[in-house]
C-alpha cells in the first residue's frame, strides 16, 4: 500500500530497463514488485531560492535606475567608461600582436575563443593563448600589410603635427567621456538637477495661465470671424433670392399686360 501511494502521488515512477544502466519512463504506472522504479529527488532548493531572490533584486535595482542617488549614477558612469576603454584597448592590443606575428608567418592570439558565441563564458577564456604556424599562400597579403605599415609610419614621421593633434583629440575624447560632456543637448544644471522633483515656479504657472488665456481669446476671435462670414453669406444669398423673386414678379406682370 505504501509503494502504491507513493506511485500515485508522483514521488516514484515506474520505468522499463532498455539497457545497461538505462531506464525509460513506462506508460503503465502500476505497482509491480518485479518492476524498476525511479525516485524523484530534487535536493536542496536553498541555492535556487537564493539565486531567484538575487535575480529579483537585480531586476528591481536596474529598473529603479532613475531614482538612484546621484553619486551611484556617477560611479556607474565611471565604471562603464572604464570598461569600454579597457575593452577597446585590449582588442586593439590583441589585434596588433596578431598582425605583427602574422607578418612573420605565425598566428598568435590572446584568448582565441573570446568571441566564439557557441561556447560558455568560462570556455571563452580557454586557452589563454594560441601559437600556430600561419597558413601557406599568404605571402602577398603579408607584403601588402608591411607596405601599409611602412606608409603609415612615413606619414606619421612627415606629418608630426597632424599625428600629435590626433593623439590630443583622443585624450580630449577620453576626458569628455569621464566628465560626461558628450551629451551636448543637456546643460550642467539639468544634469545636476536630474534627481530633483521638478515643480513649476509661480512665474512659470503665471506664464502658462497667460498663454492659455491668449489661446482662448484667439479661439474666440476665430469663432466670431467664422460666424460673421456665415452670416454675410446667408444675407447675400437672401438678397439674391429677393431680387430673383422681384424679377419674376415683374416678368409675370409684363406678360399679363
Amino acid at each position: 500500500m505504501m509503494c502504491q501511494s507513493l506511485l500515485r502521488a508522483g514521488y516514484i515512477h515506474r520505468a522499463t530497463r532498455t539497457g545497461r544502466g538505462q531506464l525509460e519512463f513506462c506508460d503503465t504506472q502500476k505497482w509491480d514488485p518485479s518492476g524498476h522504479y525511479v525516485w524523484d529527488f530534487e535536493g536542496s532548493r536553498g541555492l535556487s531560492h537564493l539565486l531567484t531572490g538575487l535575480l529579483i533584486v537585480g531586476m528591481l535595482t536596474v529598473t529603479c535606475f532613475p531614482i538612484w542617488p546621484h553619486f551611484l549614477k556617477v560611479y556607474l558612469w565611471y565604471c562603464s567608461v572604464t570598461l569600454l576603454i579597457f575593452m577597446i584597448s585590449f582588442i586593439s592590443l590583441r589585434t596588433l600582436l596578431f598582425l605583427n606575428l602574422w607578418i612573420l608567418g605565425y598566428e598568435f592570439w590572446i584568448f582565441p575563443n573570446l568571441f566564439d558565441e557557441s561556447l560558455s563564458v568560462i570556455d571563452s577564456f580557454k586557452p589563454a593563448f594560441s601559437f600556430d604556424n600561419g597558413a601557406p599562400g599568404q605571402r602577398y597579403y603579408r607584403s601588402a600589410l608591411v607596405a601599409a605599415a611602412i606608409a603609415f609610419f612615413v606619414y606619421c614621421y612627415n606629418q608630426p603635427t597632424d599625428f600629435d593633434s590626433f593623439i590630443a583629440a583622443q585624450k580630449d575624447f577620453v576626458n569628455d567621456l569621464y566628465e560626461g560632456k558628450l551629451i551636448a543637448d543637456t546643460s550642467q544644471q539639468a544634469k545636476d538637477d536630474i534627481d530633483k522633483i521638478k515643480r513649476p515656479s509661480f512665474e512659470e504657472l503665471a506664464m502658462e495661465e497667460e498663454a492659455a488665456a491668449r489661446a482662448n481669446v484667439a479661439r474666440e476671435e476665430i469663432a466670431k470671424l467664422h460666424r460673421k462670414s456665415i452670416d454675410d453669406t446667408y444675407e447675400r444669398l437672401f438678397d439674391e433670392d429677393e431680387a430673383a423673386v422681384d424679377l419674376i414678379e415683374r416678368m409675370l406682370e409684363g406678360n399679363d399686360d
